[in-house]
């Protein structure tokens, strides 16, 4: 009987494992929606961290009193534990950003999407700083939410024309691993496009930097990140503009 009651648990964390690991793969593979991804995902949260729990009472169990069960108990608890720090995480993570999903360093007049405007997505690619940002507390707009959770998000006055500034950024947004999808030049403003993929679910977001010199040598790069789907970004477009800004001084100043 207890041998059952052991096999049993370890079964169902197994697969609520399982499933939190695979709802992104099966999106980025075509498998399923991005919905019923989502919906996997959501649904494992909870079964997933307590059958952790329960695995490791398990674990102990078998290790005390039925040995011959450690392997599958041992298995269950390392897969439902790994697994259930997915959405423990993810919510650690929403707890300490707003619902916002378009960041951008000049919210006044921020740059274009335009390569990225007709693919597939829920969000549209005209901005949307001027709305009221879900949830917030007091309420207040998307734009004000970005400030209040990223001050430090701001352009970059770097040296250099808008064509070597831009020649450089395309550089740095490749290193980046993000795929370049459009180049412009308008009234000597240079703008280039780029996507990118998230690793887990394939989830695509739009990344624009645009160049605009200022005199004397010097220009000035704004920047836009912005999610294809999905309500909140947890922090991903603010990290990638971030990053971005750090590896661009990085290679300026080796240049």
């Amino acid at each position: 009987m207890l041998g059952r009651i052991i096999t049993g648990v370890s079964l169902a964390a197994i697969a609520a494992a399982l499933a939190i690991f695979l709802a992104g793969p099966g999106v980025r593979f075509g498998l399923w929606s991005v919905t019923a991804g989502l919906g996997v995902l959501l649904g494992a949260a909870i079964p997933v961290v307590v059958l952790a729990l329960l695995s490791l009472i398990a674990l102990a169990t078998a290790f005390f009193k039925k040995k011959s069960h450690l392997p599958i108990a041992a298995i269950a608890f390392a897969m439902s534990g790994g697994a259930s720090l997915v959405p423990i995480l993810m919510a650690s993570a929403a707890s300490k950003v707003p619902s916002i999903h378009d960041i951008t360093t000049d919210a006044s007049n921020p740059p274009r999407i335009v390569a990225g405007a007709l693919a597939e997505r829920a969000n549209p690619a005209d901005y949307v700083g001027r709305d009221p940002a879900p949830g917030s507390t007091p309420p207040m707009l998307i734009s004000e939410a970005q400030t209040l959770a990223y001050p430090d998000i701001a352009p970059l006055d770097v040296k250099g024309s808008s064509l070597d500034v831009a020649a450089r950024a395309k550089a740095v947004i490749e290193e980046m691993g993000m795929t370049v999808i459009g180049e412009g030049d308008e009234l000597g403003i240079q703008t280039v496009e780029a996507v990118a993929t998230s690793f887990w679910f394939g989830f695509k977001d739009d990344f624009v930097v645009r160049v605009s010199e200022t005199g004397e040598g010097r220009s000035r790069i704004d920047i836009r990140s912005k999610s294809r789907v999905g309500l909140s970004d947890l922090g991903a477009n603010a990290k990638r503009i971030r990053d971005f800004a750090a590896a661009y001084g990085k290679a300026e100043a080796g240049s």
